[in-house]
C-alpha cells in the first residue's frame, strides 16, 4: 500500500497578493544585502584623537552580541573589551580591534588601530559609508567601504 503524503503550499493572504490578474505575491525578496551593520561615518568618527568607532547599541545587542563566544561576552561584561576580528574584503587584510560598552551611554565603540588600520589607510572620511557582516567561518566580521562620500 502506497501512503500518499501531501505537502502544504504556503497560501498567501489577500494583503500579500498583488493586485495584478496573476496573482504574485508582493513580499518575494531578489536580494538579501549581506551587509547588516551599515554606518554612514560622522565627524567624531574620523577624528584621529578619538581613535574610536562608535555603534549604536541595539545594533551590537542584536548583531554582534549574538555572535561572540561566551568569553568574548564575558570580557566584554566585564568592561575589559572583546577583541574582535575585521577582514577588509576590499584590501583582503585581517585587523583586530576591542569592542567595548561605554557605561556612561550605553553605546558601544571599537578601539584599537581604529585610526591606523582603517582611517588612515583607507583614507575614511565623514559621510563615507562601511558596512560589517558575520562570517561564521571564519568566527570574523567582514568589513568593506560601501560608499564614498562626495567630495
Amino acid at each position: 500500500m502506497i501512503s500518499s503524503v501531501r505537502k502544504r503550499v504556503h497560501c498567501f493572504e489577500r494583503e500579500e497578493i498583488d493586485s495584478t490578474p496573476w496573482g504574485c505575491s508582493t513580499l518575494l525578496k531578489i536580494y538579501d544585502d549581506p551587509w547588516k551593520i551599515k554606518k554612514v561615518l560622522t565627524a567624531t568618527d574620523v577624528l584621529r584623537h578619538h581613535n574610536r568607532l562608535l555603534l549604536a547599541s541595539d545594533m551590537v545587542q542584536n548583531l554582534v552580541c549574538t555572535v561572540l563566544t561566551d568569553e568574548e561576552s564575558f570580557k566584554l561584561d566585564a568592561g575589559d573589551g572583546a577583541e574582535i576580528k575585521l577582514w577588509d574584503v576590499d584590501t583582503m587584510s585581517l585587523h583586530c580591534l576591542v569592542l567595548k560598552k561605554w557605561a556612561s551611554s550605553g553605546s558601544f565603540v571599537l578601539i584599537g588601530k581604529w585610526n591606523e588600520d582603517f582611517l588612515k589607510r583607507r583614507n575614511l572620511k565623514k559621510g563615507d559609508e562601511i558596512g560589517l557582516q558575520w562570517d561564521k567561518f571564519n568566527h570574523r566580521f567582514n568589513i568593506s567601504v560601501l560608499h564614498r562620500a562626495m567630495p
